[in-house]
């Protein structure tokens, strides 16, 4: 409980945390379940409440390429993602950058990075066994 919070980002907080790890949901699913909670919650009201809870580093905001819209998970370790190419689904895979890879990269180009992704993209092991 973030005391903080208003009342409805509470509850998109409390939303996306109860998805937990590996589940992405996108705006319109979270919308969906917080009227079920709170009946009338606007979907501009969702979207500014995931907004400012990325901002506040609650949770995570997934943008990935190909992805039809961005999606929202539980702040944690940095990680990838994979994208079925044939469903669309996301899946986190646990692979991030080695710092020191981010440090060289950096250092060799003059610029800070401030953050990565990392985005593999191919067929899901349900999608790879229907077309054999």
């Amino acid at each position: 409980m973030h005391p903080s919070l208003p009342k409805n980002y509470q509850l998109i907080y409390d939303l996306v945390q109860e998805s937990g790890r590996g589940r992405h949901l996108t705006p319109s699913e979270i919308h969906m379940k917080a009227l079920a909670r709170q009946p009338g919650i606007g979907l501009t009201t969702v979207y500014r409440g995931l907004e400012r809870l990325r901002d506040l580093g609650l949770i995570s905001e997934v943008s990935v390429p190909g992805a039809p819209a961005a999606t929202y998970e539980p702040a944690g370790p940095q990680h990838a993602h994979f994208r079925c190419t044939v469903c669309n689904g996301i899946e986190d895979i646990a692979f991030a950058l080695p710092k020191r890879t981010i440090a060289n990269l950096a250092a060799e180009r003059g610029v800070t990075i401030e953050s990565e992704s990392v985005t593999f993209e191919g067929r899901c092991a349900r999608c790879s066994s229907r077309l054999q």
